[in-house]
């Protein structure tokens, strides 16, 4: 166990980045870094944006979620926030799950709008509503959840990455369009 997990420091810094205090720093720590950004976030290059076009028609896709808020089903293990550079899991939640049975293990972002309506973080009301009106062909039967990470390299190893292993999944279950949502 390392100094950060021994001191909770990570434990101790979602609380504090839930408070209000915390909400107003992050607010202004944000707008620095944004700030101080600008001038180097685009970059120049001559080649084009990755970007592949859809093959079919959005009303007949196959859609599913891809999220980094730490959300989970009750029963499954919640993420581990204490870990100095988090933890690189992930937890699939079938699309059938009912919200109320969602919960946040993720600390490091304030919660108070995502506890009270999960569908901010993780909208599986609003998609299986999209489905319903057939704006999306269908709902893809798993939506997949990973926590606070620092570890890139164990998310996009080729030979043991999970972002690997949910590709495949993603793959496996015919989806099209993957939506990310960021915590």
């Amino acid at each position: 166990m390392g100094l950060f997990e021994k001191l909770r420091i990570w434990s101790l810094f979602g609380k504090m980045t839930n408070s209000r205090l915390g909400t107003r720093f992050q607010s202004t720590f944000r707008k620095l870094v944004e700030k101080g950004m600008k001038p180097i976030a685009a970059g120049e290059s001559d080649e084009p944006p990755a970007f592949t076009p859809l093959r079919k028609p959005l009303s007949q896709c196959r859609v599913s979620l891809i999220t980094t808020t730490g959300v989970h089903l009750r029963e499954q293990e919640p993420f581990d926030t204490a870990a100095a550079l988090g933890d690189s899991s992930y937890r699939a939640v079938p699309s059938d799950a009912d919200p109320a049975r969602l919960c946040i293990s993720h600390t490091h972002y304030p919660l108070d709008r995502a506890q009270a309506d999960i569908n901010v973080i993780l909208p599986l009301d609003r998609l299986r509503e999209l489905a319903g009106e057939g704006v999306i062909g269908s709902v893809g039967s798993c939506h997949y959840c990973y926590g606070f990470d620092l570890h890139v390299k164990e998310l996009v190893d080729p030979a043991v990455g999970s972002a690997h292993e949910v590709a495949r999944a993603l793959v496996e279950d015919g989806v099209d369009v993957v939506l990310l949502t960021p915590g």
